[in-house]
């Protein structure tokens, strides 16, 4: 086979190597070789990356690139394929996903029909569909068994769009997802510095989207339109800082160059008086990492910690954003392991952490004491730096030692601020810098403790 699109190099490196990629990635999904043709790979790639593409005339093509062939035009005219096009063009990532997902998909659904269908006319399209797609195949549109009635062509095409549009659905529900991890790592937004683009990694990311739990969490937390904005952003006044103003007074470093034209007279009277022309300047304080302490208690499963697990995505994607590093550690009776994400981690460290995440399932009592105590040792033996704030998200069914714990809170130089998820604890309020109550556990709840 050729490649089917106009102004694809197909001899370029790195058109070839999207289409390895590709293959890779199936093989990884899939647990087993992909023979389906290298060319067919790379142009499913194209037809979601490019803004414009473009097939070649039907009369340039040889006849045993039919099937694939007619499978890329049902994807360039597809509604859905147009609607992607708004967040694939151009984003290796998303484009990896579409082309991963809609092939496999596709090649599941054909080997399903031609394993159980009781049509013996259904079975043998799927067989001659898969073969058009495999590598060095003409399929059955070659040789002797190219006289085929129109019945058996119109079946053919009626089984090849069913499928078609099956995996095509099932593509653009992992994209999606593939889509908000981006966003929550500040990966396709402007002005987000550098972009963890997943494409490394996409059949982890592929599996990840898979999953119910990270499925629901990213559905949630897609909806919130705010996401992608949240930041904090401090300032303080700096002689040698930014300009963003004028004011009066006497520094002399600050001075406007125009006040030295003034008559040398006026000039010390307005400075004896405090009112020459300044520049007001300004720095970006540093802001410390976010670590957060999340309840998986037993009394905590099912919404409650769903809704958690979002807000730690979020309070990561503001870390991201902030060029922060971020700490997770879960309790229950007992502190879970930290979770570390430094501000410059790779993909796969990101994945890693929103797999942990995924993973977790109430259950178990609860030690809201141990868990905020564990975090102040985390400071104060250096596991993590420059940590001065503590977030726990609790339902707070639990007494607290007080004592105890303002302790570990001083001697750690740090201070708590808890989120109440449906309940309240007299004694966490009391020690508590910050206190907020969520009862909705909405979109609104999760933006109201993402941006304090």
């Amino acid at each position: 086979m050729s490649g089917l699109l106009i102004g694809i190099d197909y001899e370029d490196p790195i058109v070839k190597y999207r289409g390895d990629r590709i293959s890779y990635t199936l093989r990884k999904i899939s647990g087993k070789e992909s023979n389906i043709d290298s060319m067919f790979l790379i142009d499913t790639y194209y037809v979601h990356y490019l803004p414009l593409p473009l097939l070649k005339p039907k009369s340039d093509v040889n006849q045993e690139d039919n099937i694939k062939y007619s499978l890329l035009d049902m994807t360039l005219s597809s509604e859905v394929v147009m609607r992607n096009r708004n967040y694939s063009v151009a984003n290796s990532a998303v484009s990896m996903a579409l082309s991963v997902s809609y092939i496999q998909n596709l090649i599941e659904e054909l080997e399903r029909i031609r394993r159980t269908s009781q049509s013996p006319e259904e079975r043998e399209a799927a067989e001659q569909i898969l073969n058009g797609l495999m590598k060095g195949s003409m399929g059955k549109e070659g040789g002797e068994k190219q006289q085929q009635t129109q019945q058996n062509q119109q079946s053919m095409q009626k089984l090849m769009k069913q499928a078609h549009e099956k995996a095509l659905s099932k593509a653009s529900e992992d994209a999606n997802a593939v889509r908000s991890m981006q966003r929550i790592v500040g990966g396709n937004g402007a002005g987000t510095g550098s972009v963890l683009n997943f494409e490394g990694e996409i059949h982890e990311v592929l599996r990840l989207a898979r999953n119910t739990e990270i499925k629901k969490i990213l559905e949630f937390l897609s909806g919130i339109p705010k996401l992608g904005s949240l930041t904090k952003k401090k300032t303080t006044r700096y002689a040698k800082g930014e300009l963003f103003g004028y004011e009066e007074g006497t520094d002399l470093e600050r001075l406007v160059p125009s006040e030295l034209a003034m008559p040398e007279e006026l000039f010390y009277v307005r400075l004896a008086e405090g009112q020459l022309l300044l520049y007001q300047k300004q720095i970006k304080e540093t802001l410390g990492p976010i670590y957060l302490l999340l309840d998986k208690s037993g009394s905590m499963d099912g919404e409650k910690i769903l809704w958690a697990k979002a807000v730690a995505l979020a309070l990561y994607s503001r870390a991201k954003r902030e060029n922060r590093d971020f700490y997770l550690r879960f309790f229950d009776n007992i502190p879970y392991p930290l979770i570390k994400v430094i501000k410059s981690a790779k993909s796969k460290d990101v994945i890693k952490m929103i797999e942990y995440i995924g993973k977790i399932r109430g259950g178990g009592g609860t030690d809201i004491s141990r868990s905020v105590i564990s975090a102040c040792e985390d400071v104060k033996e250096g596991h993590v730096k420059g940590v001065s704030e503590l977030i726990i998200l609790t339902d707070g069914e639990d007494k607290i030692a007080e004592t105890t714990v303002r302790r570990s809170l001083k001697e750690a130089n740090a201070t708590l601020i808890s989120v109440m998820i449906r309940g309240d604890n007299a004694d966490l309020r009391r020690i508590s810098d910050n206190y907020f109550v969520v009862y909705k556990l909405d979109q609104n709840d999760l933006l109201k403790v993402v941006e304090a």
